[in-house]
This record gives C-alpha cells, structure tokens and sequence, in this order.
C-alpha cells in the first residue's frame, strides 16, 4: 500500500510539473502590455488553465478557464481546452480579413468538441481578443465566475457578460461584447477559487469586494497577489487561477 501511495504521489508530481511547463511564460509582453499569471492546484493537478498568445492576424488573444470538479480528470480536460482552442485558432478560421474569429466563435467551438468527448464536465471560461491598433478589447463569458475586473483610473469594475458553460449544452450560443481600452489599464480574471480568499461571509459580498481590492493595489499584479495572500496560500478547497494583463500603469 505505501508504494503504491508513493508511486500515486509521483504520478501526481509529475503530471503537476508537465501542466506548468505548458502554460505560457510569465511575465509576458506583446504590443504594449504585460501578462502576468499565477496557478495555484488545490492538491498537485488543476482543472484550471489559461492561455495568451499572439493571434495570426496580430490581435491578442487570452482565456482563463475552470473545468468543474477536481483531480486528474479535470486537469486532463484542461489540458484538452487548450490544444482544441490553438487547434481552432491557428487553423483555417483564423485568417479572415473580415476578423470573423471572435471571442463567441472560440467558446462555441470548444462547445461543440467537448460535447463529442462525453466526458461527464463542463469549463466555464472568459475569452478575449485585444485589437492594439484599433485599441478594441473583445470578450465573451461562458457561465464564469467571477466576472473580468477592469481597473483604469482609480476605478475597478466588473466587466458585462454571460453565456452557459461549455460541454453542457448542444445548443448554447454566445455573444462578445467589446469596449475601447483605457490609454492605461489592467484587467484582472480569477476562478472561482480566488474567492475562497476573501474574508467575506457570502459569496454576493465576496464577489462585491474584489473590484475594492484591485482598486486598492491600483490595478497592479503584485499588489493583488500580496492582497489575496497567493503567494503563501496551500491547501486550498478549490484550484486558484488569475491573470491580470496591465498596460501604462505607473
């Protein structure tokens, strides 16, 4: 029993040490703005994953998701929302001159894949496209919580959105919204499990105290990791991921 626990516990290790090596560098930086990540697995591996590249046609593209439940079988659908995302956008849908790769489009494909798999989960996700010559932020929400805080100008404030999970549904649709972008700006997208460290009682109050927080670290990556103790947090009930994309801010 106790090899097979050790044996178990390297298994684990090792598959925790192949989901870090696949997420993208942090910090990063393209067209102006720094990415910066932090994943932090309830026990060894995740169900929560993110992704940031430079798209075909030059925008930005970026997701956070959260698979539901916990364990290996969660961490290898992530593992799975990644390749089928860079699958759909480098391949032929990405270049159009129309750009009729959107947000929405991404979310309704990975909907589609999921639900061929029946793999018994669904992901909630935020997906965002940034167009720096236009300066266009492009995004859409699949039954995510919680919402995508924008913070310019002192000021902190949860971005609209909704739309049903992926892998749930056959016919769920979804919709992206788009704003222009602040000359200086962050925008900051958690799981669910950031919540968790938040001193509030209620989960309305919890998620009305994130946007005071990103306001109190002035929108800055580091003070909202200080702030929600990520950097010394450890057993956790649930997986942690957030990423904040900054851009001018002093």
């Amino acid at each position: 029993m106790q090899k097979q626990h050790t044996l178990l516990l390297e298994d684990q290790r090792a598959g925790q040490q192949l989901q870090q090596l696949i997420r993208p560098s942090t910090p990063w930086q393209a067209q102006g703005i720094t990415f910066e990540h932090c994943v932090v697995p309830a026990l060894y591996l995740t169900g929560d994953s993110l992704d940031y590249c430079v798209l075909p046609d030059g925008r930005l593209f970026l997701y956070l998701a959260d698979v539901s439940g916990h364990g290996t079988a969660s961490a290898l659908i992530s593992m799975l929302v990644k390749n089928t995302v860079r699958e759909f956008i480098f391949g032929a849908h990405a270049v159009h001159p129309d750009h009729s790769l959107t947000p929405a489009t991404v979310l309704s494909y990975l909907n589609q894949r999921l639900l061929t798999y029946n793999a018994d989960r669904h992901v909630t996700l935020i997906c965002a496209m940034i167009d720096t010559k236009q300066n266009v932020l492009h995004w859409s929400v699949a039954g995510h919580l919680p919402s995508p805080v924008l913070y310019s100008a002192g000021r902190a404030e949860f971005l609209r959105g909704k739309g049903q999970p992926v892998g749930l549904f056959e016919h769920s649709t979804y919709s992206s919204e788009q704003m222009p972008l602040p000359a200086a700006f962050s925008l900051s997208l958690f799981s669910d499990g950031a919540l968790e460290l938040l001193p509030e009682k209620y989960l309305i109050t919890k998620e009305a105290a994130l946007p005071k927080l990103i306001s109190a670290a002035q929108g800055q990556y580091a003070g909202i990791v200080e702030r929600l103790g990520l950097a010394n947090c450890s057993n956790m009930p649930d997986d942690i991921a957030m990423l904040v994309l900054s851009r001018n801010l002093a």
